[in-house]
Order: C-alpha cells, then structure tokens, then sequence
C-alpha cells in the first residue's frame, strides 16, 4: 500500500509595487547595494516595495517585527554570499566562513517582480521559487531559441498564433519557478530543461545539464490579476497546497485555496 504524499504548504503573496518611502530603512547592506544599480525609478520602486513585501510576510510567520529582521544568503553554486535570503531567527549568526551551522528553521521565500506586479512564495519547509512574467515580456524575436528544447518549440507551433504570447510565459515562468526553487537561476542554461505544455498540468518533464543532477520538484502555475503569468516550485515531490493572498495594504491581505500541482523525478 502506498503512503499518502506528503504535502507542501506554500503562501504566494501578489501586490502591485506602491512605492513607499519609509521602506527603505528596512533595506540591509545588500539590498542597498542591490537598489544602487538599479538607474530607472519605477525599478527602484519595484525592488523596495518587493523586499518591504518579504518582510511583510515574514513577520505574519514567524512573529519577527520586520525592523527587526536579518538574512543569510549563501549561493548553492559558488557559495557566494548572493544566494536566495533565509531569515535569521534572533541571536543565530553565521560562522566565520560565512555558512550557517544548522538549518534556521526558518521559512523558505523567494521573490519575483515585473512591470506592475510583485510575487512572494513562502514555504514553512520546502525550498520555494516562484517566477512573475507579463505576457508580452516573451514576445521577441529568438525566443524559442533561447529559452525552449527542441520540444517546446515545435509544441508552441502547435498553438493558435492568438495563444502563443501567453504560452511562451507560461514556459518561462515554470522554467524559472523551477530554477529558483533548486537555487540555480540562469545558471542553468533554461534549454537544458523541459517543462510540460502550457495546457497541461505543470511539471518538470526532463533536465539534461551534464554538471548538475536533475532535482525532483513539484510545481504549479498561479492566477495573477492582469495579463500576467506566474508559476512556483518547490524541492520534492509532494502536494503542493497554494495559499494565494492579494495585498494591498499590510492590513488588507484577502486569502484563498488554489489546487496545486506535483511532477515526478
């Protein structure tokens, strides 16, 4: 008799990026050092408003007053401090070499953001990557050349021309999803893996980079206001079970079930 699978529980939170100016006290060094790159204002308010988002969440978890909150950021590939940020719980600090001695405990969380909408995933026990890409941010020329198997591309022909722009980010935001949650980013060449159609379920169907094994996640993709597409993973295969809050305001936040989704090693 099989076991029942074990299930994930995932709080995805969507907000449009209002830019508040008080939030920037929030920053740590290297946010700053992060927002100092950015030269258009609209991404300034983007990238604040983002992590003033994570910490919101953050604090509706774990309790830790968001002034009060501090991360560890550790690249699973160089070991580089510029990794995907976990919250410290108070009075844990990294060791000398920069790494962590025991797991934090703390929540998993990953960000994303685009032109008029920011994405939170938050995951109590499973690493978490989540994408946010506006239908047209696809549309150019070479795209299937560079983001899609051999596969992909003749699938996406097989789609109305009508439906193709919403189909190409749909594939990039599962890609994407699926490489925040292993830690790997775009250092893994997105051709190298291959996701299920956009009108099927989604899932992790073959992975042929040579220098990295493949990962065994579950996915989903998510309902965004506009014309956006969006999709998260997480390590393992389990339930995934998507709670999605709309966020406002820090005190307006509505809640509701999505069905989640799972794919096979």
């Amino acid at each position: 008799m099989n076991e029942p699978r074990r299930v994930a529980e995932v709080h995805v939170y969507s907000a449009r990026p209002t830019f508040a100016p008080e939030s920037v006290h929030l920053l740590d060094d290297d946010e700053r050092t992060s927002l100092a790159t950015l030269r258009r204002p609209r991404d300034h308010a983007r990238y604040v408003s983002a992590h003033a988002l994570l910490r919101y969440a953050l604090a509706q978890h774990t309790g830790i007053p968001e002034s009060a909150q501090r991360f560890h950021r550790r690249c699973v590939l160089c070991r580089g401090p510029h990794g995907k940020p976990r919250l410290l719980p108070p009075g844990v600090e990294p060791g000398e070499d920069g790494t962590l001695a025991a797991d934090p405990g703390t929540p998993h969380v990953n960000l994303s953001h685009t032109d008029g909408r920011i994405v939170l995933a938050l995951s109590p026990h499973h690493a978490v990557g989540v994408d946010v890409e506006r239908w047209d941010a696809t549309s150019f020329a070479g795209f299937a050349s560079v983001a899609l198997t051999s596969e992909e591309a003749r699938e996406l022909l097989e789609f109305d021309v009508s439906e193709r722009e919403v189909a190409r980010a749909v594939w990039w935001c599962r890609k994407e999803a699926v490489l925040k949650a292993t830690g790997h980013g775009l250092r893994v060449d997105a051709r190298h893996l291959r996701v299920s159609a956009p009108d099927r379920p989604a899932a992790l169907l073959d992975w042929t980079d040579d220098d990295i094994p493949r990962p065994t996640v579950s996915m989903a993709d998510l309902p965004v206001r506009g014309r956006y597409a969006a999709a998260v993973a997480v390590a393992g295969d389990v339930e995934l079970r998507v709670h999605l809050h709309e966020v406002d305001t820090p005190d307006a936040v509505s809640v509701q079930a999505v069905p989640g989704g799972r794919n096979h090693d």
